[in-house]
């Protein structure tokens, strides 16, 4: 039986056949010609200068109505909650700037996607370790004694209190202790361990970063972010923002 096997050619518009009469081998192409309307003004061509103009690396059009190559890529680590827009844009030493472009030179709190300013006992970067030097004013303690417990004090309560009276807590806090990572005692992770919350310290470069990975997974976390080096401070009372404002001071 003598095959025959037929493929059309869209562009050129013609048939091959391909036959084999004697089944050993198939024989070279012969083309045959078919009778098609004959168009003006269109044309085929692989010539770059033909191609429409694209902004698009991946040669798309970019008049909107097509995807383009930036289409192609999907985060799977970003939170599908639109509420979630909190993130870190950069840290120096005296500053942290937020995703809208915002400038924080003090320590903050970011917990339920709210930024708080956070006013936190002092703490000497250079002298603090775990076993509480350093960390006095944290405890409420003046002076440590060798050899006395370390237990969670009023004092601690008061300084991580907004992780307790808020509904929604977080599963984990990142404290950005500044340039270095800086332990806290005892009594501060286990205030936090007690309310369900899980304590990371890290430096606050690295705790800002590990806050906007955690935060694209969809996790439930807050951070405490410390600038490495610490700035002047001026407070106003609602009386003296009111004299600023006025032009007075």
């Amino acid at each position: 039986m003598r095959a025959i096997l037929s493929l059309r050619n869209v562009v050129r518009g013609s048939t091959w056949r391909l036959g084999n009469p004697s089944g050993s081998s198939i024989s070279r192409p012969t083309p045959i010609c078919l009778s098609h309307p004959t168009t003006t003004g269109a044309t085929f061509s692989t010539s770059s200068r033909l191609l429409l103009p694209s902004d698009d690396p991946g040669g798309k059009p970019n008049t909107g109505q097509h995807r383009t190559v930036y289409d192609d890529f999907f985060n799977i680590l970003e939170s599908s909650d639109p509420s979630t827009t909190i993130s870190i844009s950069s840290t120096s030493p005296t500053s942290l700037t937020l995703h809208d472009g915002l400038v924080l030179s003090e320590p903050v709190v970011i917990l339920n996607n709210q930024v708080f300013l956070w006013d936190h006992p002092k703490l000497n970067q250079d002298h603090a370790v775990p076993s509480g030097i350093g960390w006095e004013a944290w405890l409420g303690i003046e002076k440590l004694k060798p050899g006395i417990k370390l237990e969670v004090s009023q004092k601690v309560k008061e300084v991580f209190g907004i992780f307790e009276i808020v509904d929604d807590r977080p599963e984990i806090v990142l404290f950005g202790t500044g340039k270095r990572v800086l332990p806290p005692p005892g009594p501060v992770r286990e205030y936090l361990n007690g309310l369900g919350i899980q304590l990371d310290v890290q430096s606050t470069h690295d705790a800002a970063s590990t806050y906007n990975m955690l935060t694209e997974e969809g996790r439930k976390v807050a951070a405490i972010l410390i600038p490495a080096e610490e700035s002047p401070k001026r407070r106003f009372t609602p009386e003296s923002l009111q004299r600023l404002l006025s032009g007075q001071e």
